[in-house]
C-alpha cells in the first residue's frame, strides 16, 4: 500500500506528523481527498474536519481545524491551520460553557468594534468543536 507523509500545523504548534494512507480535508468548494501521487497543489480550506486514513477504510485520526490551507505534493500533505485541535483532546464538557461565553462576548460587542471578526470566528470555533462531539 502506497502512502504519503502528512503534517498537521498550526501558529503554535506542529500538531501531526505521520504517514497515511489518505487525507480528507474541508475545501472551500467541498471536501477534497490526496492520495500518493497526487498532482501539485495549494487550496484554502474551510473550517471542518480533517481525516486521516491508514488504510481505505480506517480513519486512524481527526482534527477539527479553523481556517488556513493545504499544500500537496505526491509524497507530502501539509494542512496549515488557523487553530486546530485532535477530536480526542476536546473537553466535551467545557465546549457549552466555552461557546456560551463567545456568544456573549460577541453580543456585548457594539457593531463598529474592531474585535468582532475575532469574536465570530470564536464563536464559529466553539459551534465546530460542539459538533464534532456530539
Amino acid at each position: 500500500m502506497s502512502t504519503l507523509q502528512c503534517d498537521i500545523v498550526t501558529p503554535v504548534e506542529k500538531l501531526f506528523t505521520s504517514e497515511a494512507y489518505m487525507v480528507v480535508v474541508p475545501g472551500v468548494e467541498g471536501e477534497m481527498g490526496f492520495l500518493e501521487g497526487h498532482a501539485p497543489l495549494v487550496s484554502g480550506l474551510a473550517d471542518g474536519m480533517v481525516r486521516v486514513l491508514s488504510d481505505a477504510s480506517t480513519v486512524a485520526n481527526r482534527y477539527c481545524m479553523q481556517g488556513g490551507y493545504v499544500q500537496v505534493t505526491g509524497e507530502k500533505v501539509i494542512v496549515l491551520a488557523d487553530r486546530a485541535v485532535a477530536v480526542e483532546d476536546i473537553d466535551k464538557a467545557a465546549v457549552p460553557e466555552q461557546l456560551e461565553e463567545a456568544q456573549s462576548r460577541l453580543a456585548a460587542a457594539a457593531e463598529d468594534d474592531p474585535t468582532r471578526t475575532v469574536l465570530e470566528a470564536d464563536v464559529r470555533w466553539y459551534e465546530l468543536l460542539q459538533r464534532s462531539v456530539a
